[in-house]
This record gives C-alpha cells, structure tokens and sequence, in this order.
C-alpha cells in the first residue's frame, strides 16, 4: 500500500514539475521518475524498518548467570518480538534455564505471542495467546481459554517502552492482565500472581535494569 501511494505521489506532484522546469524526453523523463521512485521508497523503508538489540546480564549475588537477549523488528505496521535467556545456577541443586519469548504486534496491537521454557532440559508448558474473530484464545499446554480486553502492551515491551501512561501490562506467562505501579521517576512495579515482583528501571525510555524479587531470590539483569 506504500509503494503505490509513493508512487502516485510522483505522478501526480513530482514528474509534471520535472516535466515542466526540464523539457525532457519520455526516455530521459521515465529514467528521472524510476530515480525518483528508488529513492522515495528508500526513504520510505529507511523510516519503517527498524531494528533494536538489547543484552542484559543476569546476576544473582553479584555473580553473573547468565545472558538474556531481547531484540525488536520493526517493519512498516508489523513489530516483531524476542527474547531469549539462558542461566545456570545453584540453589539447593543445580539448575539450567533457557527461555524464549515470541511477540508479534501489528498497528499496536497484539496478534500473537509465545512464551517456551526449559527446565533442566525438560520443557515446560507452552503459553500461546493469538488474536483471533476479535478476541484472543488462550493455550497453556493443553488448556484453552478466551476473552475479549485489547493488548497493546505486553511484558516484553517493558524492556523497550517505559509505561508512562500505562497502568497495566499483559503477561504473556500468566496470561492474564497485571497492575503496574509507579514506584519513583523512571522506576515501576509489576507484581506477579505468585506473589513475587519485578521492579524495572529506565533511562531515556529503555530499561536498564530489572530486578526480580522473589521469595527465595533476588536476581538482576542489567543492560550491558
């Protein structure tokens, strides 16, 4: 739909002025207008494309445990999310995770996400959430569910988007609305289901820390 209004746009404004200012020939005057056309969808692309990497350091008592990874494609009216982790640690016995996080927003709402987890190489229910006939259907595993609330902004976007404004955010994992609150500038809360809760950080509108906060544990990822 862009190429063609960009198009019409030479047409209709660019090339009579071309036209008329230059003389030039059909030959040379169609060679300008396929220049001018490159150019503007160039232009066009440059500003629609857009792509963010993120890497956060994961800590537990000053250690470093791991890596996580958030990146966004953003491409015309689509954004593409993804986070990955990995971390290896030790409470009472050793333990492996590795986590990846799947979004897909398009004219800022929410399509489709999915949240995968593995535990010690032993995968987890799989959460899905997916827009469809105006609603969202939900799948934990091998149980479904529905409802109808708008998702504009999810918990993958906190590491990205600071919620000014926003007074709650969707979980992807619980599949479910959470409240967020605002603790001091730059500085919010979201508490969880379980009963934990993450205070995130920003600066200039990208997160820098997230510090998780846990009954048994305290974690940090900070933004290298």
């Amino acid at each position: 739909m862009i190429p063609a209004l960009v198009i019409w746009l030479c047409k209709k404004y660019i090339l009579p002025r071309l036209n008329k200012k230059s003389g030039l020939s059909s030959v040379s005057l169609s060679t300008k207008s396929a220049t001018v056309v490159v150019v503007l969808l160039a232009l066009n692309f440059s500003a629609f494309a857009h792509k963010l990497t993120q890497v956060y350091n994961i800590k537990r008592n000053g250690e470093i445990i791991g890596k996580l990874a958030f990146n966004q494609n953003t491409d015309g009216e689509s954004t593409y999310l993804k986070i990955t982790s990995q971390v290896s640690t030790r409470f009472v016995f050793k333990i492996d995770v590795q986590t990846e996080d799947l979004a897909h927003f398009k004219n800022g709402r929410l399509i489709s996400s999915e949240v995968s987890r593995l535990v010690n190489g032993k995968a987890k229910e799989r959460k899905k959430t997916i827009f469809q006939n105006n609603g969202y259907q939900l799948q934990s595993g091998n149980k479904f569910n529905s409802f109808n609330q708008a998702i504009a902004y999810n918990m993958m976007l906190l590491y990205t988007t600071e919620p000014v404004a926003i007074s709650q955010v969707y979980s992807d994992n619980f599949q479910c609305f959470l409240p967020i609150k605002k603790q001091a500038a730059h500085q919010y809360r979201v508490n969880l289901p379980d009963g934990n809760y993450n205070d995130y950080y920003f600066e200039n509108g990208i997160c820098k820390l997230v510090v998780v906060n846990h009954s048994l544990y305290t974690i940090k990822m900070e933004l290298v």
